[in-house]
């Protein structure tokens, strides 16, 4: 757990600071600098592409993952892998731009009508999505080689500061509404090429594919792997994307950036989860091909242990703290506070049940992942389908949080039946009662004139609250010796 531990703190260091910029520029900047809709454009368009990277690659970022460990060679340059994932891409590119442009007329008459700008830019869609997927392989293979941190450093921080650079350049009208984005746009392919550049000088590159290698671990069996894990990247990315996509089709683009809004909130408490699987993905990963299962174990323990701990804190925040926090942004942005509660607590869910995804998609079980979120994808369509014209953004979260519950459920019961894994003790236990104190505390308090003040006031309660019923209930005691007072006794 050491080199996991290191990584994970510096991907949680990188990402606080990178979410704080998010979270200036969603909460602040572009709904101040950015019209609803124009903000929803954007939102909308990084959904669409995101969904056809999801098929693009056809896999070769699980394939990274999974088969990696079985060609890590310095000296022999991986073998070539990295020449078999842009022969992936190639071969993805073609066979999604054939699909795209085959149903753009069904396609573009599904949003004329109340997402207008939209269709304006659709052509974009697939060079964008070739970004995006290019991003995704490379953030794979940089995970296989233990350099997690240069990914979270672009896409935490460096990404949101170009956005935000230009959203001010786009708000003094010194470039139109087409150059705003193409900049956007161009941002990710910079990140995409920075990402290159930076293997190159820490790695050892080959485009030259060893065929021998490949056939002798089973070319035709990581193939297989990788097209059954695009339909879980598609179905995964559906859950995440699809919301908004559904939003932008029975309602208007202002709806999809006020839903953006409400919902990034929630996002702030997976936060510790996205940096932890960033490094235990590939760690998981190897221990299941050097047949460890005692490490994969004690990193299912604790994942979820200080997960839980770390949401339960965010989600109080969030849940006390919400209509001042949303009373700083224009007036048109304060209908999402329900949907940031709905969200939240699906978010909470999500983490408490610790690197469960990692632990399922890279054992030899990962077939029922596959067709568990298969199953989701198809829920989640029915239930935005059902909930989004009858309750609007609030049916778009109650679907999301629906289709979470049921797929961290599921999850956790194919993990403790086939390698009987069960994360869950007495601790998690005492994170609930100190989640249930500190929000019943918290929820009392006075509030003050500003809004500023008031969540102030009430972080630093629930923040002291809950780390003194963290500290008397020893939930973590391995820490406690690096408490001042502690140290010094």
């Amino acid at each position: 757990m050491g080199s996991i531990k290191k990584q994970g703190v510096q991907n949680a260091i990188i990402n606080f600071i990178g979410v704080s910029i998010g979270f200036v520029s969603l909460l602040f900047i572009q709904p101040n600098l950015l019209k609803a809709e124009e903000l929803g454009l954007t939102r909308i368009l990084i959904a669409a592409a995101s969904l056809i990277a999801a098929i693009l690659p056809l896999g070769i970022s699980s394939i990274t993952t999974k088969f990696f460990p079985y060609f890590r060679n310095v000296e022999k340059k991986h073998f070539g892998f990295f020449g078999f994932i842009l022969l992936f891409i190639l071969v993805g590119t073609i066979i999604s731009g054939i699909l795209i442009y085959s149903f753009k007329n069904i396609i573009l008459n599904l949003y004329t009508q109340q997402s207008f700008l939209f269709t304006r830019f659709f052509d974009l869609l697939l060079p964008f999505a070739i970004i995006i997927s290019l991003n995704i392989a490379l953030n794979a293979y940089c995970y296989s080689i233990f350099k997690t941190s240069i990914i979270s450093l672009f896409e935490g921080i460096i990404v949101r500061i170009l956005f935000v650079l230009i959203i001010v350049i786009y708000y003094f009208q010194w470039i139109n509404l087409t150059q705003f984005i193409y900049l956007f746009i161009g941002i990710y392919l910079f990140q995409a090429l920075s990402i290159i550049i930076y293997i190159h000088q820490v790695d050892t590159l080959s485009f030259k594919i060893n065929t021998s290698q490949f056939k002798s671990i089973g070319t035709s069996k990581m193939v297989t792997f990788g097209l059954l894990l695009t339909l879980t990247n598609i179905s995964s990315l559906s859950l995440k994307h699809l919301d908004s996509l559904m939003i932008g089709k029975y309602l208007t683009l202002d709806y999809v950036g006020i839903f953006a809004v409400s919902a990034y909130i929630a996002l702030i408490i997976e936060l510790p989860l996205s940096s932890l699987e960033k490094i235990t993905h590939s760690k998981v990963s190897q221990a299941w091909a050097n047949k460890d299962l005692d490490s994969i174990k004690k990193i299912y323990y604790l994942s979820v242990k200080y997960l839980m701990l770390a949401g339960g804190l965010l989600l109080v925040g969030i849940l006390i703290n919400i209509h001042d926090l949303l009373n700083l942004l224009p007036e048109t942005y304060h209908k999402g506070a329900t949907v940031t509660i709905i969200a939240s607590v699906g978010a909470f869910l999500n983490i408490a049940t610790g690197v469960n995804t990692s632990i399922l998609f890279t054992s030899e079980k990962y077939i029922y992942g596959t067709f568990l979120l298969f199953f989701l994808f198809v829920l989640s369509i029915i239930l935005n389908i059902l909930l989004i014209p009858a309750y609007g953004i609030e049916g778009a979260a109650i679907a999301t949080a629906i289709s979470s519950v049921i797929y961290n459920t599921f999850k956790y019961f194919i993990i403790w039946k086939n390698f009987k894994l069960q994360p869950f003790n007495r601790s998690s236990l005492k994170i609930l009662v100190v989640i249930f104190i500190s929000f019943s505390v918290a929820y009392f308090l006075p509030g003050f004139k500003t809004s500023i003040a008031s969540i102030l006031f009430h972080s630093l309660v629930i923040t002291s609250v809950y780390g003194i019923l963290t500290y008397l209930l020893q939930i973590v005691p391995e820490f406690h010796n690096y408490i001042p007072f502690r140290k010094r006794k």
